[in-house]
Protein backbone atom coordinates (compact mmCIF):
# COMPACT_ATOMS: atom_id res chain seq x y z
CA UNK A 1 0.00 0.00 0.00
CA UNK A 2 1.21 3.50 -0.87
CA UNK A 3 0.00 6.36 1.32
CA UNK A 4 -1.27 9.57 -0.32
CA UNK A 5 -2.30 12.71 1.53
CA UNK A 6 -5.18 14.94 0.49
CA UNK A 7 -4.91 18.71 0.74
CA UNK A 8 -6.85 19.09 3.99
CA UNK A 9 -7.01 17.78 7.56
CA UNK A 10 -9.33 15.18 9.07
CA UNK A 11 -10.92 17.80 11.32
CA UNK A 12 -11.62 20.10 8.38
CA UNK A 13 -13.24 17.24 6.48
CA UNK A 14 -15.46 16.36 9.44
CA UNK A 15 -16.53 20.00 9.82
CA UNK A 16 -17.23 20.52 6.12
CA UNK A 17 -20.88 19.46 6.20
CA UNK A 18 -20.76 15.72 5.66
CA UNK A 19 -24.12 13.88 5.75
CA UNK A 20 -25.39 13.34 9.29
CA UNK A 21 -27.78 10.58 8.30
CA UNK A 22 -26.90 7.10 7.02
CA UNK A 23 -29.45 7.33 4.19
CA UNK A 24 -28.00 10.57 2.82
CA UNK A 25 -24.48 9.19 3.24
CA UNK A 26 -25.33 6.08 1.23
CA UNK A 27 -26.96 8.24 -1.44
CA UNK A 28 -23.61 9.95 -2.02
CA UNK A 29 -22.07 6.64 -3.13
CA UNK A 30 -25.02 5.79 -5.35
CA UNK A 31 -24.76 9.21 -7.02
CA UNK A 32 -21.02 8.74 -7.45
CA UNK A 33 -21.77 5.56 -9.39
CA UNK A 34 -24.27 7.26 -11.67
CA UNK A 35 -21.88 10.20 -12.07
CA UNK A 36 -19.36 7.67 -13.39
CA UNK A 37 -21.79 6.69 -16.18
CA UNK A 38 -23.04 3.56 -14.42
CA UNK A 39 -26.43 2.11 -15.36
CA UNK A 40 -26.69 -0.40 -12.51
CA UNK A 41 -26.02 0.23 -8.83
CA UNK A 42 -26.03 -2.77 -6.51
CA UNK A 43 -26.50 -2.39 -2.76
CA UNK A 44 -25.65 -5.64 -0.98
CA UNK A 45 -25.61 -6.36 2.74
CA UNK A 46 -25.80 -9.27 5.16
CA UNK A 47 -26.91 -9.38 8.78
CA UNK A 48 -28.11 -11.80 11.40
CA UNK A 49 -31.52 -12.10 13.06
CA UNK A 50 -30.56 -9.45 15.60
CA UNK A 51 -29.79 -6.93 12.88
CA UNK A 52 -26.01 -7.09 13.29
CA UNK A 53 -24.47 -5.99 9.99
CA UNK A 54 -21.69 -8.33 8.83
CA UNK A 55 -21.07 -6.92 5.34
CA UNK A 56 -22.18 -3.94 3.28
CA UNK A 57 -21.09 -2.84 -0.19
CA UNK A 58 -22.22 -0.61 -3.05
CA UNK A 59 -21.04 -1.50 -6.54
CA UNK A 60 -21.52 0.04 -9.98
CA UNK A 61 -20.71 -0.69 -13.61
CA UNK A 62 -19.33 2.76 -14.32
CA UNK A 63 -16.03 3.83 -15.81
CA UNK A 64 -14.01 3.30 -12.64
CA UNK A 65 -11.37 5.61 -11.14
CA UNK A 66 -8.32 6.18 -13.33
CA UNK A 67 -5.23 5.77 -11.18
CA UNK A 68 -3.38 8.42 -13.16
CA UNK A 69 -5.88 11.06 -12.01
CA UNK A 70 -6.19 9.78 -8.43
CA UNK A 71 -4.44 12.85 -6.97
CA UNK A 72 -6.95 15.08 -8.77
CA UNK A 73 -9.93 13.09 -7.48
CA UNK A 74 -9.18 11.58 -4.06
CA UNK A 75 -6.37 14.09 -3.50
CA UNK A 76 -8.61 17.13 -3.82
CA UNK A 77 -11.36 18.26 -1.49
CA UNK A 78 -14.12 20.79 -2.21
CA UNK A 79 -12.62 20.96 -5.71
CA UNK A 80 -13.87 17.83 -7.37
CA UNK A 81 -13.38 17.32 -11.10
CA UNK A 82 -17.09 16.65 -11.25
CA UNK A 83 -17.81 20.27 -10.32
CA UNK A 84 -17.07 21.16 -13.94
CA UNK A 85 -20.52 22.04 -15.37
CA UNK A 86 -19.60 20.24 -18.59
CA UNK A 87 -18.19 17.11 -16.98
CA UNK A 88 -18.36 14.27 -19.48
CA UNK A 89 -20.43 11.87 -17.39
CA UNK A 90 -23.71 13.73 -17.95
CA UNK A 91 -25.95 14.67 -15.04
CA UNK A 92 -23.65 15.22 -12.07
CA UNK A 93 -25.11 15.06 -8.57
CA UNK A 94 -22.07 14.35 -6.40
CA UNK A 95 -19.95 17.50 -6.23
CA UNK A 96 -17.07 19.08 -4.35
CA UNK A 97 -15.36 15.78 -3.53
CA UNK A 98 -17.07 15.25 -0.17
CA UNK A 99 -19.05 12.12 -0.98
CA UNK A 100 -16.17 9.69 -0.55
CA UNK A 101 -15.90 10.62 3.13
CA UNK A 102 -19.60 10.05 3.85
CA UNK A 103 -18.87 6.54 5.16
CA UNK A 104 -17.66 8.10 8.41
CA UNK A 105 -21.33 8.63 9.28
CA UNK A 106 -21.78 4.90 9.93
CA UNK A 107 -18.44 3.07 9.45
CA UNK A 108 -14.84 3.35 10.62
CA UNK A 109 -13.21 2.38 7.34
CA UNK A 110 -13.96 2.14 3.66
CA UNK A 111 -12.25 0.68 0.58
CA UNK A 112 -12.82 1.06 -3.15
CA UNK A 113 -12.02 -1.80 -5.52
CA UNK A 114 -12.07 -0.05 -8.89
CA UNK A 115 -11.55 -1.27 -12.44
CA UNK A 116 -10.88 1.05 -15.39
CA UNK A 117 -9.47 1.02 -18.89
CA UNK A 118 -6.05 2.60 -19.17
CA UNK A 119 -4.74 4.67 -22.09
CA UNK A 120 -3.20 1.57 -23.67
CA UNK A 121 -6.56 -0.21 -23.69
CA UNK A 122 -5.68 -2.58 -20.87
CA UNK A 123 -8.12 -3.15 -18.04
CA UNK A 124 -6.56 -2.24 -14.70
CA UNK A 125 -7.75 -2.81 -11.16
CA UNK A 126 -6.55 -1.48 -7.83
CA UNK A 127 -7.75 -0.75 -4.29
CA UNK A 128 -8.13 2.50 -2.33
CA UNK A 129 -8.55 2.54 1.46
CA UNK A 130 -9.46 5.31 3.94
CA UNK A 131 -9.82 5.19 7.75
CA UNK A 132 -12.29 7.41 9.64
CA UNK A 133 -9.61 8.56 12.05
CA UNK A 134 -7.23 9.48 9.24
CA UNK A 135 -9.48 10.96 6.55
CA UNK A 136 -6.83 13.19 4.99
CA UNK A 137 -4.78 10.14 3.97
CA UNK A 138 -5.71 7.41 1.51
CA UNK A 139 -3.77 4.28 0.74
CA UNK A 140 -3.35 2.87 -2.76
CA UNK A 141 -2.66 -0.71 -3.66
CA UNK A 142 -0.43 -1.23 -6.69
CA UNK A 143 -2.61 -1.70 -9.74
CA UNK A 144 -2.67 -4.97 -11.63
CA UNK A 145 -3.63 -5.93 -15.15
CA UNK A 146 -6.98 -7.69 -15.41
CA UNK A 147 -7.29 -9.84 -18.52
CA UNK A 148 -11.07 -10.11 -18.38
CA UNK A 149 -13.75 -8.09 -16.66
CA UNK A 150 -15.87 -4.99 -16.90
CA UNK A 151 -15.10 -1.55 -15.52
CA UNK A 152 -16.75 -0.35 -12.34
CA UNK A 153 -16.23 0.26 -8.66
CA UNK A 154 -17.20 -1.64 -5.53
CA UNK A 155 -17.19 0.30 -2.27
CA UNK A 156 -16.86 -1.91 0.80
CA UNK A 157 -17.66 -0.51 4.24
CA UNK A 158 -16.17 -1.99 7.42
CA UNK A 159 -16.49 -1.67 11.19
CA UNK A 160 -20.01 -0.33 11.47
CA UNK A 161 -21.61 1.73 14.21
CA UNK A 162 -25.19 2.97 14.38
CA UNK A 163 -26.13 1.01 11.26
CA UNK A 164 -27.94 -2.34 11.20
CA UNK A 165 -29.22 -4.69 8.54
CA UNK A 166 -32.74 -3.92 9.75
CA UNK A 167 -32.29 -0.28 8.74
CA UNK A 168 -30.95 -1.18 5.30
CA UNK A 169 -33.80 -3.63 4.77
CA UNK A 170 -36.53 -1.28 5.96
CA UNK A 171 -39.35 0.21 3.92
CA UNK A 172 -38.23 3.62 5.15
CA UNK A 173 -34.83 3.19 3.46
CA UNK A 174 -36.47 1.90 0.29
CA UNK A 175 -38.81 4.89 0.20
CA UNK A 176 -35.87 7.26 0.68
CA UNK A 177 -34.06 5.74 -2.29
CA UNK A 178 -37.21 5.99 -4.39
CA UNK A 179 -37.65 9.65 -3.45
CA UNK A 180 -33.98 10.49 -4.03
CA UNK A 181 -33.42 8.57 -7.27
CA UNK A 182 -36.90 7.96 -8.71
CA UNK A 183 -36.80 10.97 -11.02
CA UNK A 184 -33.33 10.04 -12.28
CA UNK A 185 -34.30 6.41 -12.89
CA UNK A 186 -37.46 7.56 -14.67
CA UNK A 187 -35.58 9.95 -16.96
CA UNK A 188 -32.99 7.29 -17.73
CA UNK A 189 -35.22 4.25 -18.04
CA UNK A 190 -34.35 3.91 -21.72
CA UNK A 191 -30.68 3.55 -20.72
CA UNK A 192 -31.69 0.81 -18.32
CA UNK A 193 -30.62 2.64 -15.17
CA UNK A 194 -31.61 0.79 -12.01
CA UNK A 195 -30.77 0.21 -8.35
CA UNK A 196 -30.73 -3.36 -7.07
CA UNK A 197 -30.91 -4.10 -3.35
CA UNK A 198 -29.86 -7.63 -2.40
CA UNK A 199 -30.93 -8.90 -5.80
CA UNK A 200 -34.28 -7.04 -5.91
CA UNK A 201 -34.68 -4.07 -8.24
CA UNK A 202 -35.86 -0.89 -6.52
CA UNK A 203 -39.43 -0.11 -7.56
CA UNK A 204 -39.89 3.64 -7.68
CA UNK A 205 -43.18 3.73 -9.59
CA UNK A 206 -45.23 3.91 -6.38
CA UNK A 207 -44.06 7.48 -5.78
CA UNK A 208 -45.12 8.62 -9.27
CA UNK A 209 -48.81 9.50 -9.42
CA UNK A 210 -48.80 10.88 -12.96
CA UNK A 211 -46.27 11.47 -15.71
CA UNK A 212 -46.25 12.80 -19.21
CA UNK A 213 -43.51 13.08 -21.81
CA UNK A 214 -43.75 15.39 -24.80
CA UNK A 215 -41.53 17.02 -27.37
CA UNK A 216 -41.89 20.75 -27.92
CA UNK A 217 -40.32 22.44 -30.93
CA UNK A 218 -39.70 26.18 -31.19
CA UNK A 219 -38.04 27.07 -34.46
CA UNK A 220 -34.86 25.01 -34.70
CA UNK A 221 -34.87 24.24 -30.97
CA UNK A 222 -36.24 20.91 -29.78
CA UNK A 223 -37.12 20.30 -26.13
CA UNK A 224 -37.94 16.99 -24.46
CA UNK A 225 -40.29 17.78 -21.58
CA UNK A 226 -41.04 15.32 -18.78
CA UNK A 227 -43.70 16.17 -16.19
CA UNK A 228 -43.86 14.08 -13.01
CA UNK A 229 -46.41 14.33 -10.22
CA UNK A 230 -45.18 12.67 -7.07
CA UNK A 231 -47.54 10.88 -4.69
CA UNK A 232 -45.74 12.40 -1.70
CA UNK A 233 -43.64 15.44 -1.02
CA UNK A 234 -40.03 14.91 -2.08
CA UNK A 235 -38.67 18.38 -1.33
CA UNK A 236 -39.54 21.84 -0.09
CA UNK A 237 -39.74 23.42 -3.54
CA UNK A 238 -41.03 22.47 -6.96
CA UNK A 239 -38.82 23.22 -9.94
CA UNK A 240 -38.45 23.30 -13.66
CA UNK A 241 -35.08 21.62 -14.23
CA UNK A 242 -33.27 22.59 -17.42
CA UNK A 243 -30.82 19.94 -18.56
CA UNK A 244 -28.36 19.80 -21.42
CA UNK A 245 -28.44 17.02 -23.98
CA UNK A 246 -26.22 15.00 -21.61
CA UNK A 247 -28.50 15.73 -18.64
CA UNK A 248 -26.22 18.30 -17.07
CA UNK A 249 -28.22 20.77 -15.01
CA UNK A 250 -27.88 24.17 -16.67
CA UNK A 251 -30.45 25.96 -14.50
CA UNK A 252 -33.58 25.46 -12.45
CA UNK A 253 -36.54 27.69 -11.75
CA UNK A 254 -39.33 27.53 -9.18
CA UNK A 255 -42.67 26.73 -10.69
CA UNK A 256 -45.48 29.15 -9.85
CA UNK A 257 -47.45 26.36 -8.16
CA UNK A 258 -45.56 26.12 -4.87
CA UNK A 259 -47.91 27.79 -2.41
CA UNK A 260 -51.24 26.01 -2.83
CA UNK A 261 -51.46 23.42 -0.07
CA UNK A 262 -53.20 20.77 -2.16
CA UNK A 263 -50.49 18.07 -2.23
CA UNK A 264 -49.69 18.83 -5.86
CA UNK A 265 -46.10 17.59 -5.68
CA UNK A 266 -44.48 17.95 -9.05
CA UNK A 267 -41.28 18.38 -11.03
CA UNK A 268 -40.66 19.21 -14.67
CA UNK A 269 -37.48 18.19 -16.49
CA UNK A 270 -36.53 19.75 -19.82
CA UNK A 271 -33.72 18.23 -21.88
CA UNK A 272 -32.32 19.94 -24.96
CA UNK A 273 -29.06 20.85 -26.72
CA UNK A 274 -30.42 24.38 -26.25
CA UNK A 275 -29.11 24.22 -22.67
CA UNK A 276 -25.62 23.05 -23.65
CA UNK A 277 -24.42 26.67 -23.58
CA UNK A 278 -27.12 28.17 -21.37
CA UNK A 279 -26.24 30.31 -18.36
CA UNK A 280 -28.91 32.08 -16.36
CA UNK A 281 -28.20 35.73 -15.61
CA UNK A 282 -28.92 37.22 -12.18
CA UNK A 283 -27.93 40.35 -10.31
CA UNK A 284 -25.20 38.33 -8.61
CA UNK A 285 -24.20 36.65 -11.88
CA UNK A 286 -24.71 39.06 -14.80
CA UNK A 287 -22.49 36.94 -17.14
CA UNK A 288 -21.54 39.98 -19.19
CA UNK A 289 -18.99 38.24 -21.40
CA UNK A 290 -20.89 35.01 -22.07
CA UNK A 291 -21.72 34.28 -25.72
CA UNK A 292 -24.27 31.54 -25.02
CA UNK A 293 -27.98 31.67 -24.25
CA UNK A 294 -29.82 32.94 -21.17
CA UNK A 295 -33.41 33.51 -20.04
CA UNK A 296 -33.84 36.50 -22.37
CA UNK A 297 -33.73 34.18 -25.38
CA UNK A 298 -37.03 34.11 -27.32
CA UNK A 299 -37.12 30.30 -27.42
CA UNK A 300 -36.70 30.18 -23.66
CA UNK A 301 -39.56 32.65 -23.15
CA UNK A 302 -41.85 30.65 -25.43
CA UNK A 303 -40.80 27.46 -23.66
CA UNK A 304 -41.74 28.91 -20.28
CA UNK A 305 -45.24 29.74 -21.56
CA UNK A 306 -45.65 26.12 -22.65
CA UNK A 307 -44.33 24.76 -19.34
CA UNK A 308 -46.59 26.98 -17.24
CA UNK A 309 -49.61 25.95 -19.30
CA UNK A 310 -48.66 22.28 -18.89
CA UNK A 311 -48.34 22.51 -15.11
CA UNK A 312 -51.52 24.57 -14.78
CA UNK A 313 -53.45 21.98 -16.80
CA UNK A 314 -52.00 19.13 -14.75
CA UNK A 315 -52.83 20.91 -11.51
CA UNK A 316 -56.46 21.43 -12.49
CA UNK A 317 -56.71 17.81 -13.66
CA UNK A 318 -55.25 16.63 -10.34
CA UNK A 319 -57.63 18.79 -8.31
CA UNK A 320 -60.69 17.81 -10.32
CA UNK A 321 -59.91 14.07 -10.51
CA UNK A 322 -58.55 13.49 -7.01
CA UNK A 323 -58.53 16.37 -4.54
CA UNK A 324 -62.05 17.63 -5.26
CA UNK A 325 -63.46 14.18 -4.55
CA UNK A 326 -61.57 14.12 -1.25
CA UNK A 327 -63.07 17.50 -0.36
CA UNK A 328 -66.59 16.24 -1.11
CA UNK A 329 -66.05 13.09 0.96
CA UNK A 330 -64.71 15.20 3.81
CA UNK A 331 -67.77 17.49 3.61
CA UNK A 332 -70.11 14.50 3.85
CA UNK A 333 -68.12 13.08 6.78
CA UNK A 334 -68.36 16.42 8.63
CA UNK A 335 -72.03 16.96 7.69
CA UNK A 336 -71.14 20.16 5.86
CA UNK A 337 -73.42 19.28 2.96
CA UNK A 338 -77.02 20.12 3.91
CA UNK A 339 -79.72 17.59 4.70
CA UNK A 340 -82.15 16.87 3.22
CA UNK A 341 -80.08 16.82 0.03
CA UNK A 342 -81.44 19.48 -2.31
CA UNK A 343 -79.95 19.09 -5.78
CA UNK A 344 -76.94 17.54 -4.10
CA UNK A 345 -75.36 16.38 -7.36
CA UNK A 346 -75.56 19.94 -8.65
CA UNK A 347 -74.08 21.26 -5.43
CA UNK A 348 -71.18 18.82 -5.68
CA UNK A 349 -70.48 19.94 -9.26
CA UNK A 350 -70.47 23.62 -8.33
CA UNK A 351 -68.28 23.10 -5.24
CA UNK A 352 -65.81 21.04 -7.30
CA UNK A 353 -65.59 23.70 -9.98
CA UNK A 354 -65.00 26.47 -7.45
CA UNK A 355 -62.41 24.29 -5.68
CA UNK A 356 -60.58 23.71 -8.96
CA UNK A 357 -60.47 27.46 -9.62
CA UNK A 358 -59.19 28.36 -6.16
CA UNK A 359 -58.58 25.60 -3.57
CA UNK A 360 -57.59 28.07 -0.86
CA UNK A 361 -61.18 29.33 -0.60
CA UNK A 362 -62.14 26.08 1.11
CA UNK A 363 -58.86 25.29 2.86
CA UNK A 364 -58.91 28.48 4.90
CA UNK A 365 -62.46 27.98 6.21
CA UNK A 366 -63.48 26.53 9.55
CA UNK A 367 -66.24 23.91 9.67
CA UNK A 368 -68.84 26.55 10.52
CA UNK A 369 -67.64 28.82 7.73
CA UNK A 370 -67.68 25.90 5.30
CA UNK A 371 -71.25 25.08 6.31
CA UNK A 372 -72.28 28.70 5.80
CA UNK A 373 -70.72 28.94 2.34
CA UNK A 374 -72.04 25.57 1.15
CA UNK A 375 -75.48 26.32 2.61
CA UNK A 376 -75.60 29.65 0.80
CA UNK A 377 -74.59 28.02 -2.49
CA UNK A 378 -77.25 25.38 -1.94
CA UNK A 379 -79.98 28.00 -1.41
CA UNK A 380 -78.95 29.81 -4.58
CA UNK A 381 -78.95 26.54 -6.52
CA UNK A 382 -82.40 25.59 -5.18
CA UNK A 383 -83.71 28.92 -6.49
CA UNK A 384 -81.87 28.75 -9.81
CA UNK A 385 -79.81 31.82 -8.93
CA UNK A 386 -76.74 31.23 -11.10
CA UNK A 387 -75.85 34.92 -11.25
CA UNK A 388 -75.95 35.06 -7.45
CA UNK A 389 -73.45 32.20 -7.24
CA UNK A 390 -71.10 34.00 -9.61
CA UNK A 391 -71.39 37.16 -7.51
CA UNK A 392 -70.50 35.19 -4.37
CA UNK A 393 -67.45 33.68 -6.07
CA UNK A 394 -66.41 37.07 -7.49
CA UNK A 395 -66.41 38.44 -3.95
CA UNK A 396 -64.06 35.68 -2.82
CA UNK A 397 -61.60 35.25 -5.69
CA UNK A 398 -60.65 36.72 -9.06
CA UNK A 399 -61.32 34.13 -11.76
CA UNK A 400 -59.48 34.17 -15.06
CA UNK A 401 -61.53 33.77 -18.23
CA UNK A 402 -60.92 30.03 -18.51
CA UNK A 403 -61.98 29.43 -14.88
CA UNK A 404 -65.03 31.66 -15.28
CA UNK A 405 -66.09 29.82 -18.44
CA UNK A 406 -65.70 26.47 -16.68
CA UNK A 407 -67.91 27.58 -13.78
CA UNK A 408 -70.51 29.06 -16.12
CA UNK A 409 -70.67 25.81 -18.09
CA UNK A 410 -71.35 23.91 -14.87
CA UNK A 411 -74.05 26.38 -13.82
CA UNK A 412 -75.73 26.27 -17.23
CA UNK A 413 -75.71 22.48 -17.03
CA UNK A 414 -77.27 22.23 -13.57
CA UNK A 415 -79.56 25.25 -13.50
CA UNK A 416 -82.52 25.88 -15.78
CA UNK A 417 -82.76 29.57 -16.46
CA UNK A 418 -81.49 32.39 -18.66
CA UNK A 419 -78.09 31.96 -20.29
CA UNK A 420 -75.21 33.64 -18.55
CA UNK A 421 -72.75 35.39 -20.81
CA UNK A 422 -69.24 36.51 -20.02
CA UNK A 423 -68.45 40.16 -20.26
CA UNK A 424 -65.00 41.66 -19.72
CA UNK A 425 -66.46 43.96 -17.09
CA UNK A 426 -68.52 41.38 -15.25
CA UNK A 427 -71.62 39.19 -15.63
CA UNK A 428 -74.65 39.78 -17.79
Amino acid sequence: MNKHTSKITTKSIEQSGLPNDYKKAIAEYVWNGFDASATTIRIDFEGNELGHLSSFSISDDGTGIDIKTIDDTFGNFLDSQKADPFYKSGFVKGRKGKGRYAFSTFANSCSWLTTFVGPDGKTLQYNIHIEKGDLQNFNLEDHVVVKKGHTGTTVNFQNFYGLTSDLLGSKDFEYFLSSEFGWFLFLNKERGCKIIINGQELSYTDIIGDSEELVHEIGDDRFKVVFIRWTQKIGDKYYFYFLSERQQEAAKKHTSFNNKAIDFHHSVYVESPFFDDFMETTEENPVLDFSGKNQTNLSYKNLMKTLNTLVSTKEKQFIRDLQADKLIQDYYAKSIFPLPKVKVDHLEAVVKEIYCAEPRIFQSLSIQQSKALVGFLNVLLANDQAAGILEVIDSLVVLNQEEREGLIQVLERVISGPNIKIQHSGIE
